[in-house]
């Protein structure tokens, strides 16, 4: 890896060996535009719940050209070993990383489906609002209250018909 200037910005070469170890492929990626893409995918994470180490780790492999090592994302990401196989642990449980074995090393990668994962907070919420207006019925003085969370269920719905309607469709 190494790191030029080109203009006001960095950029990062990335040695990639072609499969048939003959070949390499230079690309140049703009350092900045990488830092922001981590912290918003880190962000974005955070905002669904999951830890800031775990958040980090996974929005490093999702901009991660290539599967990375323990000890590639502990480099990039500060952490201690022992806290990025922690964090890795834990990403492997939910299903959002990977782990390949090759040769004598661990690789990781990122699982990427953002729809899987905005389907699922979407089927939470709609579970949470639908307990919520069973647990307000009969309650006059909370009627505001449930006409919202019916709206809110009634949404949620049309958005499912519509990713419904527009993959069968």
């Amino acid at each position: 890896m190494h790191v030029v200037f080109k203009g006001r910005h960095y950029y990062m070469k990335y040695m990639i060996d072609m499969i048939d170890g003959e070949e390499q492929k230079h690309t140049e990626i703009d350092i900045p535009s990488l830092e922001r893409a981590v912290r918003r995918v880190k962000a974005m994470m955070v905002n669904w719940g999951l830890g800031e180490g775990c958040s980090m780790i996974y929005a490093v492999l999702v901009v991660s050209h290539k599967p990375l090592s323990a000890e590639e994302i502990g480099k990039r990401t500060n952490y201690a070993y022992s806290s990025t196989i922690n964090y890795l642990n834990t990403l492997i449980q939910m299903g959002l990383v990977e782990r390949v074995r090759s040769l004598r090393k661990n690789f990781y990668v990122a699982n990427v489906n953002f729809v899987a994962l905005i389907k699922a907070e979407l089927g939470k919420v709609k579970s949470y609002l639908s307990q919520l207006g069973s647990d307000l019925e009969g309650i006059k003085e909370l009627e505001q209250l449930s006409e919202k969370v019916e709206n809110a269920i009634a949404y949620l719905k049309r958005v499912e018909a519509a990713d419904k309607h527009k993959w069968d469709g």
